[in-house]
Parts: C-alpha cells; structure tokens; sequence
C-alpha cells in the first residue's frame, strides 16, 4: 500500500484513496524504530509497569470509554475488506500512533517479506517491515458518551501468537478497555449483486451495555483459525466484552480492496459501537468499485450464469433461513471451504465446456 493509501487494481481499473496518517507515524524508517524501541527497553518500565522486551509504547494514553478495535492483513482479511475498514478508522480520527511490536520476534522474513520504499528527493531507499501498530484515535466531539478507539492494525504475524496475544492484552489492560471489537472478512460464494453480508457474534455480552440489547448466534465453527480468533478467544477468557464482525466477500472478485463489504463492515461498527465516521469517501469507493465489477461480469457470459447459480442458491438458502436483525454469528454458519467453493466453480465450468450429447465430438 502507497504511503497515501491508494490501492491500484487494473483487473477493474479500479484506485482507491484513503489518506493514510502521517508517514512519520506509519513508516517510521527502521533506523529510528530501533532506536525508539532501545530507550523503552533502556527504562525497562512506563508509567512504573515494566514492557514486555517485544513492545515498544511511546505512553499511555488517557481515553474515554476506551474500545479497542483490531484488523490484519493476511488470512483473515479477505478483500482487504477488514483491513481496509480499520485504516479508514485510523485515517479518519486522525490516528497517533502510541506503539508497535518487534518484527523480528514474530515474523518469518522469507514468508512475510519486507518491502523496498522507491527514494524521494533528498532521501535513500526505505525497506518497510511488516508490523503490528497500535493507534488512538481520539473522537473530535466532547459530548460525555464520546468513545475513543484504540486500532491495532498490521500483518497477522507468523510466530508466537499466543506471546503476541500477551502483548494486546497486555495494552488493553493498561489503558483500561472496555470493549474488545474483531474485524474479519472471508471469501464465501455470495453472489456480488445482493447486498453484502456482514455476521456479528459476541462473547460475554452481557458485560457490556452496548452489548446487552443484541441476540447473537451462538457460534458452531469447527476448523482452522487466525490471529483475529486467537485475540477474541484470548480476551473472552479474561471477561472482556468482545464484539466480532466479519464481511463476506464474494470469492470471484479478486480485485483488492473490496471497498463494498468494508463499507458495510463500517456501518455495523458505527452502528453496534456508537461511534461517529464519515463514511462518504468508502461509500463513493464502494460505488465505483460495484459498478467495474458489473462491467466486468457483464462481458463475459460464462461469468453471467455463474452468478445467476450464485443468486438462485442464495435465494434458496434465504427461504430456508428465520434470520434476525443482528445476523448469523460468522462462525455459528455452515460456510463452505475454499477447496469446495473452487471445486463448484471448476464443476459448473467444466458444464459450459462438456460438449452435447449427439454433437459428433471425439476424445483424442
């Protein structure tokens, strides 16, 4: 991602233009990382609590009703649309960013590669580390219900999670959160002409007002997970509230971001948490980017029936659904793997191919 944060996809000819916070504070060059993270580990301690030796803070910030909110790239993040929800949040409130990790201790360099910066005037080539970064972004308003988040954003990390997820926890408890939200997105074979869907679950709702008023599903999930089920289980078990989101991308569009699902991911966030975003720019994104993929699908007619599959399965899994206002819990449904989702496309391509029946045609 550029230091402004557009993304450029030419499947769909498609920018999107989120301005990302200063760069001092998103790609801080490695040399004075490092120094940063040598004068906390020199003090050992902040605010008279010693740092684990991976974390580096720059302070503790003082917020009001603080709800942490966290999104990585990687596995957990299909679309983008996740992550992409997260650095709108970062970009809107202005985020400051108040720490990040040792990338040495939690990423495999051959796996998740760093990357080379192009020099600007006057300056060298950069090489960018995968990280995890912690922001605050402040709520501008003074009204006393106005909630402060903390995003902890960056690269689902290849090594030690159950240390990583120490660190977050460890954060949280610092500056006292009240209110632990996840967000995901995952590619299901949701049709991209029906409004997108967004599942919601909670773990200890009742712990939270915000909370409280909503059924959820409880979840039925069985199978590999990421980063993102490894901090919810994490805080769960220490009797955080925690609000999980997860969009649902259709699986076809490999075009990134999909700014539809994490518009949509956006409004669930702001509705559930009571928080206050501008969401014209994503909205306006999200527009562009439906109509290119219209464009795109309209051109092909094997891509045409595929869709119309798409939309006569989900109709039918509507008529068999009571769903309620909040949603399914993503994980409380029957969500079809990728090898499965793959293994249709393949069968209902190899349809459009197989030849008919009388037409003379011979294997050779």
């Amino acid at each position: 991602m550029g230091e402004t944060g557009d993304v450029f996809d030419e499947r769909f000819n498609f920018r999107l233009e989120i301005p990302g916070p200063d760069e001092d504070l998103v790609d801080l060059p490695d040399e004075s990382r490092a120094a940063s993270r040598n004068r906390s580990r020199g003090r050992r301690t902040i605010d008279g609590e010693r740092l684990p030796a991976s974390l580096t803070l720059t302070g503790i910030p003082v917020l009001r009703h603080p709800t942490l909110v966290f999104a990585f790239e990687g596995w957990n993040d299909a679309g983008e649309a996740a992550s992409t929800a997260a650095r709108l949040i970062v970009s809107q409130r202005d985020g400051d960013r108040f720490g990040w990790v040792d990338a040495e201790e939690y990423f495999v360099f051959t796996e998740t590669r760093p990357v080379v910066k192009p020099a600007r005037k006057g300056r060298r080539r950069q090489i960018i580390w995968p990280t995890v970064d912690f922001f605050t972004c402040v709520d501008p308003s003074d009204a006393p219900e106005a909630r402060d988040l903390i995003v902890v954003l960056g690269t689902e990390p290849d090594l030690r999670w159950r240390q990583f997820a120490d660190i977050v926890l460890d954060v949280a408890r610092r500056i006292g959160v009240e209110l632990v939200v996840g967000l995901g997105s995952l590619n299901t074979d949701i049709p991209h002409t029906v409004p997108p869907h967004v599942s919601k679950s909670a773990t200890n709702p009742e712990r939270h007002p915000l909370l409280r008023p909503h059924k959820f599903v409880a979840s039925k999930y069985r199978g590999p997970t990421g980063i993102v089920g490894v901090l919810t289980s994490r805080f769960a078990e220490r009797k955080y509230p925690v609000l999980s989101i997860w969009g649902h991308a259709p699986h076809y569009i490999s075009a990134s971001p999909n700014p539809v699902v994490a518009s949509r991911m956006l409004r669930e966030l702001v509705r559930m948490v009571e928080v206050s975003l501008d969401l014209q720019t994503i909205d306006d994104a999200a527009t562009r980017f439906g109509d290119q993929v219209r464009e795109a699908v309209s051109r092909d007619p094997e891509a045409m029936e595929y869709v119309r599959d798409l939309e006569r399965q989900y109709r039918e899994g509507q008529d068999d659904d009571d769903d309620d206002d909040d949603g399914p819990a993503v994980a409380g449904e029957e969500l079809p793997s990728g090898a499965a989702m793959v293994d249709a496309l393949e069968e209902f391509l190899r349809r459009r191919h197989r030849p008919p029946s009388g037409s003379g045609a011979s294997s050779t």
